[in-house]
């Protein structure tokens, strides 16, 4: 299968997932700004988010860990604390650690040949996406993935029981809100450089 053969059928993909709101809602109109691109065409992404996550300390933490409470939108105090509340109340918090997160944005692209994804590699760095890289190399796809340096990663609690108080909690949540906006203010900065440069 050819170059544009996946394409068509990984954004065949897509389709049913936005018609099945899986996919985030921000994200959809870059996506189909790059999707449109002839050399390229996006394989996963994110518009970014906050939330907690439950990490086992005794368990491979990439197969078990579990959101507590995971935000897509700027989250609210009273979500954040009825996140931890249900994971402080529950028998499974103990032996695990809670931790705050803020994940950035991040898009990957599938690019035609190397040319292609240097050009998107570079524009992304030079618009301050300074974490994109390339991820693999195969003969039928380059793998570009674009990603700001902005996030968040704060231990808050564990076998059930918070580090922190409130006050902190707030301040942890107004922090991981402003880095997850500046990080989307980066991402909007590429998006209007890829258009420039692409539409000319």
């Amino acid at each position: 299968m050819g170059f544009l053969e996946d394409k068509k059928r990984v954004l065949t993909n897509l389709e049913l997932a936005i018609k099945e709101n899986l996919v985030d809602e921000e994200i959809i109109p870059i996506l189909k700004i790059i999707n449109d691109l002839d050399f390229c065409y996006t394989t996963s992404s994110c518009i970014g988010r906050v939330g907690i996550i439950e990490i086992p300390k005794d368990k491979n933490p990439k197969i078990y860990s579990k959101w507590v409470g995971k935000w897509h939108h700027y989250a609210k105090y009273d979500e954040l604390f009825n996140a931890l509340g249900n994971w402080k109340d529950k028998e499974e918090a103990k032996n695990t650690m809670a931790i705050f997160v803020m994940n950035p944005p991040i898009i990957h692209i599938a690019c035609k040949d190397l040319y292609s994804a240097k050009k998107m590699l570079d524009l992304a760095i030079h618009s301050g996406l300074k974490a994109s890289s390339i991820k693999s190399v195969s003969e039928k796809r380059i793998i570009v993935e674009i990603l700001p340096t902005h996030r968040v990663d704060a231990p808050i609690g564990e076998d059930g029981k918070l580090f922190v108080d409130e006050d902190y909690l707030k301040f942890l949540l107004d922090y991981g809100n402003l880095k997850l906006k500046k990080a989307r203010s980066v991402l909007m900065r590429w998006v209007d450089n890829l258009t420039t440069q692409f539409n000319k």
